[in-house]
């Protein structure tokens, strides 16, 4: 059985930055993709829209619980969005075959 390559996508931008987001189809055609929000990058977690068009893109996304408490959103994350702690983020890094930052 063949194994899928994966691809970690690290987040740090809110929806109103420059997020990239038509790059990841492109930068992981064929792979496993996942993402974790961190700073700012978790309001996409808790606002709908940006929340939709981020799931249309990645099958795994991940949020820091810390930074969500940070802006007032702890336990707010929503849909497909898991949250998880610093420790969690350094495990799914290792985990992955390749990480991007975008």
């Amino acid at each position: 059985m063949v194994r899928m390559s994966s691809v970690l996508f690290v987040m740090l931008k809110s929806p109103h930055e420059s997020s990239n987001l038509e790059l990841i189809p492109n930068l992981a055609e064929g792979s496993k993709k996942g993402a974790i929000l961190f700073e700012d990058a978790v309001y996409f977690a808790v606002q709908k829209k940006a929340a939709k068009h981020l799931s249309e893109h990645l099958d795994e996304i991940y949020v820091i619980a810390e930074d969500l408490a940070a802006r007032g959103f702890a336990g707010c994350a929503a849909g497909k969005f898991k949250t998880i702690d610093y420790g969690q983020a350094v495990d799914l890094i290792m985990d992955y075959d390749r990480t991007i930052a975008i």
